[in-house]
């Protein structure tokens, strides 16, 4: 078995992302989690310019157009640079990160611009059969690949990190990765215990323990077990 990374570049005309090629904006999606039971995934993305107008004009736009879907929370840099975050719920079925989660990928980054969606992942298997598999799934749900980069991997590159991800439960996963994006453990902290509890429907004292449950078990994996 062949493991490799893979950079595709995509568009995605259906989704809010094919508006970036009209403004001056670039994003990142800082939290990507699918809840396929509910048939949703949750998102938290980063929009960010260096022209506040734009980056007003194209929070505006997507408002206006994704509006039940999407919340923002406008956010100042330092450097006179601007960003928002949009928190936002879309369909799990006809999704890109359905095709990926169904081709075995491993997916480690999504950066967007130009209207194009930069995925970074990385893929199990013969070369040609993923791409193959990629190509087709895709053309179903009308996202079309305007670039694929490959680059052989090993296995060694990433076992650690999956080992340590296997090790916690969903939630637990879910909980780390939204308070790292959310700036929870920065000091001064960016997000209260309270708001992550609410966010997720649960008590202080339940949002704690998985937090440290899953801290325990990252600490285990570093420093007793290796």
């Amino acid at each position: 078995m062949h493991v490799f990374k893979m950079k595709l570049g995509l568009k995605h005309d259906a989704c809010w992302t094919y508006k970036t090629s009209d403004f001056n904006v670039n994003a990142e999606v800082k939290y990507l989690f699918p809840l396929i039971t509910k048939n949703s995934i949750f998102e938290i993305a980063e929009i960010y310019s260096n022209d506040k107008n734009d980056l007003s004009d194209f929070i505006a736009t997507v408002s206006r157009k994704f509006g039940n879907n999407i919340r923002v929370v406008n956010i100042d840099r330092p450097r006179s640079s601007k960003a928002a975050l949009l928190y936002y719920f879309k369909n799990f079925d006809n999704s890109v990160t359905k095709v990926m989660i169904e081709n075995n990928a491993v997916i480690t980054n999504l950066l967007i611009g130009n209207g194009i969606e930069e995925w970074y992942a990385y893929f199990f298997g013969e070369e040609d059969e993923v791409i193959s598999n990629l190509s087709n799934d895709l053309k179903k749900i009308d996202v079309k690949i305007e670039n694929i980069d490959v680059e052989r991997s090993k296995v060694n590159e990433i076992k650690n990190d999956l080992m340590i991800l296997n090790s916690l439960t969903p939630t637990e996963r879910e909980i780390l990765s939204a308070a790292i994006k959310l700036g929870f453990f920065e000091y001064p902290k960016k997000v209260r215990l309270e708001e992550l509890a609410e966010m997720f429907g649960v008590t202080k004292v339940t949002l704690d323990r998985h937090i440290r449950n899953g801290l325990r078990k990252i600490l285990s994996q570093l420093f007793i077990n290796s």
